[in-house]
């Protein structure tokens, strides 16, 4: 009997080999990935869709576009399609446009992946970047293990003049930070 990590990686030898497609994925640029529709639409209702309507999201009937993607985001996309899993070096590298996707397209099991790596790989080092994406794909589990390690890291995070910066961009989060930072302060003394 085989097991479920063998069938994973059956699925992700047909996308590393390129196993005869029937669909090209299209990414805003680059060259089309060579994907499977079965594989696609039992993975997203919202694809299933696409792939069922007749224009195909605007390409011809063998083919798919998905915009929101670069050529490689659209590669790392798939990739987790088919594996079910990624390396952590390329799930950091594309944590933003996965997590976006794993909402646009309603992908539990991406969205769960990615918020369980963010939260694993949550530092100081990255800690506005990450609650910056919680905050574009609106994922209150990431914001609030953010907010909790900017609050109790400070020195770090909120002292340097980088943060000046991330206050300018985001003046919303800022003031989340000092919501939190206030609670979790006033708390303390209690």
């Amino acid at each position: 009997m085989e097991d479920r990590e063998g069938f994973h990686r059956d699925l992700a030898d047909a996308f590393s080999k390129g196993i005869p497609s029937d669909i090209q994925v299209m990414p805003s640029s680059g060259p089309s990935i060579g994907s499977h529709r079965i594989l696609l639409a039992t993975r997203s209702e919202i694809l299933k869709n696409m792939l069922e309507s007749d224009s195909c999201e605007a390409g011809p009937e063998d083919s798919i576009n998905l915009p929101e993607f670069n050529h490689e985001e659209l590669d790392t996309f798939l990739e987790f399609l088919y594996r079910g899993d990624l390396p952590t070096e390329k799930f950091q590298k594309h944590c933003c446009s996965l997590l976006k996707a794993a909402s646009k397209y309603e992908i539990l099991h991406l969205q769960n992946f990615s918020v369980q790596q963010l939260v694993k790989l949550l530092n100081s080092a990255n800690a506005l970047k990450i609650v910056e994406i919680s905050d574009v794909v609106s994922n209150d589990t990431i914001k609030v293990a953010a907010l909790k390690l900017i609050v109790q890291q400070y020195k770090e995070i909120v002292l340097p003049p980088s943060f000046e910066e991330f206050t300018k961009k985001n003046p919303h989060l800022a003031a989340q930070i000092t919501r939190v930072a206030l609670t979790y302060s006033s708390e303390k003394k209690i």
